[in-house]
């Protein structure tokens, strides 16, 4: 049964996003002067109001004094409290707008940000924070509108400039994003950053080599910019060129020694590259920083599952028990690896101790399910397979096996389609579910449906040899009839 036989890929994808700045973290710089002024100017005995001014004053400082501590709903209840004695001092109608944003709520922060902007029409703060609310309620347009009238304003604001492509981003207009960090380039030739963001947005407009270009660039700045050689690390593995990948992760490694993704990159990285003993090293360099972290045993034992050596994955996953780390994950392999090697007795224990630690997760179902299936037991096999769909009503692969399973037996063969084409709806082009579409169709007798199928599915799958069986068994059915 082609990937049916359960791969163990249980090692988490290192997913390294980069996250462009929208802006938010501008909030704490536009008012970085006011809150040294007051730290300064404003002393412990004129916080006793002796008019309505000083009183709204001595509030304001209490809610700075509440943001610097985080606690946003009391630094809300201050501003709205200087507020009721002084209304019209537009810089505490922005701060109060500042915080309703952090705590999410843009209506009243846009509210704010109204009578700030009347009562200081010169101010491009407000209109900032505007474009910030509006980004937060999905409204770009709004925000983009905002955005050019700071640029009209003051056509110099890089940071305008930066958030206005960032908002271009969000939109998925890339090509608009893209002239606009262009244009920053030329105002900021020093800035790693916009070589940094531009490098993204080539990346993901497919332009490869120009990223790579950019993140150079940024590098030539700023020789320690971590995020640089990662990002070099990730489009040079995208050209399958593993070696410069490595050179790049590596150069990041130096100078983050301690940031734990980078060695389950690189152990990654070496296995693609063929280089089995370096990516072994980086899984037991990570196992010395911390001796409990299982994901860097079962990336180990991965690299030798990948290559059948299942005695090889159990050792390595041994030590991980004997050291007392109790993860799914763990157990899962251990009830993969001993199945391969036939030993269902201990590959049960390790399911069921699995199941103990979460009975939530619904790949411990799955791989239940599996070893019933080989040890025929179809009744439990059909239970825990239906099990891992209720947990997981999107897990394509349980789809596929409970239908593939239907269809080996020739029951439930309508149910057997209507499941194998819920796992395509989540991966249309995988051959392994489109054979097994195909050979419901076929055990229903309709052949001709099935052959169709089957042809697709080998030109997806040209190496798997249960797929072209299956599309000879058709055709030798359709010649005797």
């Amino acid at each position: 049964m082609v990937l049916r036989k359960v791969s163990i890929c249980l090692a988490a994808a290192i997913v390294l996003s980069v996250l462009i700045n929208t802006g938010l973290n501008a909030v704490t710089d536009i008012f970085a002067k006011g809150r040294a002024f007051v730290a300064h100017e404003i002393h412990e005995e004129s916080v006793r109001p002796s008019n309505a001014l000083s009183g709204s004053l001595a509030h304001y400082t209490m809610g700075i004094i509440c943001d610097n501590d985080e606690k946003f709903e009391e630094a809300i209840r201050e501003y709205r409290q200087a507020l009721s004695l002084e209304p019209n001092i537009s810089y505490i109608h922005t701060r109060l707008a500042v915080d309703y944003i952090l705590t999410n709520k843009e209506d009243q922060a846009l509210d704010e940000l109204k009578i700030a902007a009347s009562l200081d029409p010169a101010d491009v703060k407000p209109k900032f924070l505007r474009a910030l609310a509006y980004t937060a309620k999905g409204k770009f347009e709004e925000a983009r509108k905002e955005y050019a009238d700071i640029m009209r304003m003051d056509p110099e604001s890089v940071w305008a400039l930066s958030s206005l492509a960032d908002l271009l981003v969000l939109q998925q207009k890339l090509g608009e994003a893209a002239s606009i960090y262009e244009k920053l380039l030329e105002k900021e030739k020093g800035s790693s950053a916009i070589y940094f963001n531009l490098a993204v947005i080539y990346s993901k407009l497919g332009k490869t080599d120009a990223a790579i270009d950019k993140l150079k660039e940024a590098l030539k700045l700023d020789p320690e910019y971590v995020e640089g050689y990662i990002g070099l690390g990730i489009l040079y593995e995208s050209k399958k060129d593993y070696s410069g990948a490595i050179k790049n992760f590596n150069k990041a490694l130096e100078i983050e020694p301690g940031n734990s993704p980078l060695y389950y990159y690189l152990g990654l990285l070496y296995s693609k590259a063929g280089k089995i003993n370096e990516a072994v090293a980086q899984y037991e360099l990570l196992i010395k920083l911390n001796p409990k972290d299982a994901l860097a045993y079962i990336q180990w034992a991965n690299i030798y599952l990948k290559q059948k050596k299942y005695g090889d994955a159990v050792a390595v996953l041994d030590k991980a028990v004997k050291g007392g780390i109790k993860d799914v994950g763990i157990y899962l392999a251990l009830g993969y690896a001993n199945s391969e090697l036939k030993d269902y007795d201990a590959s049960l224990k390790f399911y069921n101790t699995a199941l103990e630690l979460d009975k939530k997760e619904p790949m411990v179902y799955f791989y239940l399910g599996s070893l019933y299936d080989k040890l025929r037991n179809k009744d439990a096999a059909v239970k825990k397979m239906r099990e891992a769909i209720k947990l997981d009503p999107g897990f394509a692969d349980a789809y596929n096996y409970l239908g593939y399973m239907f269809a080996e037996s020739g029951e439930n063969l309508d149910e057997a389609i209507v499941l194998i084409k819920k796992a395509l709806e989540a991966d249309p082009d995988n051959g392994a579910y489109i054979d097994s579409l195909g050979w419901a169709y076929f055990k229903k007798g309709e052949k001709e449906e099935a052959i169709k199928l089957l042809e697709k599915a080998v030109k997806l799958e040209p190496g798997e040899a249960e797929i072209k069986g299956h599309l000879e068994t058709v055709k030798k059915a359709l010649k005797r009839k």
